[in-house]
């Protein structure tokens, strides 16, 4: 606090209107969907079209930081038509223009690539008729890990896929089925999609409690 003024919460909403005005998914016609909404799960990229929470402290601070490697390498987006549909994608820099690079802010640096990052690369390198990509970790000290990944028509296939889910579910208003994974844990709309109650039993673990 300094003097009436709560400064922590006045620097949160800094950060969240900037935020709010580097994410603009929730505008686009369902006709136009992000490979990074097709990459993630559908019911997440579908209530933050249609019914979105505030982001966390840890969201909004890394979106603007791969906002802003983003804006120093020029930002460059494009895309893939299929039909009507249309797969956007965002590139963080292309070198050489040959190779399409990704890079991902995280906690812990990973010994193999997540699946979703590998499915958003492989939709930028369709996007950019680029064939090599390159997905690059890295975490707050500087540590990074890199994997390279080569264009393949069935990961594009299953953005398309995906893609195509979501956008018929965004016309519809049909909020997605559930897609249990790990990150559920982590994510915002947890209590959206499992309804919980915890209860103290006297029983123990699987109802075998002590005679007596």
């Amino acid at each position: 606090m300094l003097g009436s003024k709560d400064v922590k919460k006045m620097i949160h909403k800094e950060f969240e209107n900037a935020y709010n005005i580097q994410i603009k998914e929730s505008n686009l016609s369902p006709e136009k969907i992000h490979a990074s909404e097709a990459s993630r799960c559908t019911r997440l990229a579908y209530y933050e079209r249609k019914n979105p929470l505030p982001p966390d402290s840890n969201t909004t601070i890394s979106v603007l930081m791969k906002d802003n490697i983003r804006r120093l390498f020029g930002n460059i987006t494009s895309e893939y038509k299929v039909d009507t549909l249309s797969i956007l994608s965002s590139a963080d820099m292309i070198v050489d223009k040959e190779y399409v690079v990704k890079f991902e802010i995280v906690s812990k640096l990973p010994t193999t690539p997540h699946p979703r990052d590998l499915l958003y690369l492989n939709a930028c390198l369709f996007a950019f008729d680029k064939v090599d990509g390159i997905l690059i970790y890295t975490n707050i000290d500087g540590e990074t890990v890199e994997f390279s990944l080569t264009r393949n028509n069935r990961m594009l296939q299953e953005i398309i896929r995906r893609a195509k889910i979501l956008s018929t579910l965004l016309k519809e208003e049909r909020v997605p089925i559930v897609e249990p994974s790990e990150l559920c844990l982590s994510c915002k709309y947890y209590e959206r999609c499992y309804a919980q109650e915890r209860k103290n039993s006297s029983l123990g673990f699987l109802g075998l409690g002590k005679n007596g």
